[in-house]
């Protein structure tokens, strides 16, 4: 896995996780009002999804220094860092509470299963080279 992989993930995942919560809002509530008013808001909720997403991909940033040495398969890294990702989203929503938090939470964490399994990480083992 390389920086350029938890970069795009965290950037796509910034950009497409209002999204899926937008689309489940009009899916439920069949509202055009809503689909509006996310266009005033969606600038907004990415640079606050920056803000609260910086801990959670500090601490992969931290977790993935360590283990990038080590001889573990490309799959078990990318499970481990989907896993962490989604736990920092949960955790992160979970304390700023709220009405939406939950659905803020499954939609980002859709987003972030879905980049995670369609992006390339482009992995290459010490022992590979």
């Amino acid at each position: 896995m390389n920086r350029a992989f938890i970069f795009g993930h965290w950037i796509l995942t910034l950009l497409c996780g209002p999204i899926i919560l937008t689309l489940k809002s009009y899916l439920t509530n069949s509202n055009t009002k809503n689909v509006l008013g996310f266009l005033e808001v969606y600038p907004i909720m990415v640079i606050v999804g920056l803000i609260f997403s910086i801990p959670t991909y500090v601490l992969f940033f931290f977790v993935f220094e360590l283990i990038k040495d080590k001889n573990i398969k490309t799959i078990y890294i990318k499970a481990f860092f989907i896993f962490i990702v989604v736990i920092g989203i949960w955790v992160t929503t979970n304390m700023i509470s709220g009405t939406l938090w939950s659905d803020i939470a499954i939609s980002y964490s859709l987003t972030s299963i879905a980049l995670g399994l369609i992006l390339k990480s482009n992995f290459i083992s010490p022992l590979q080279s």
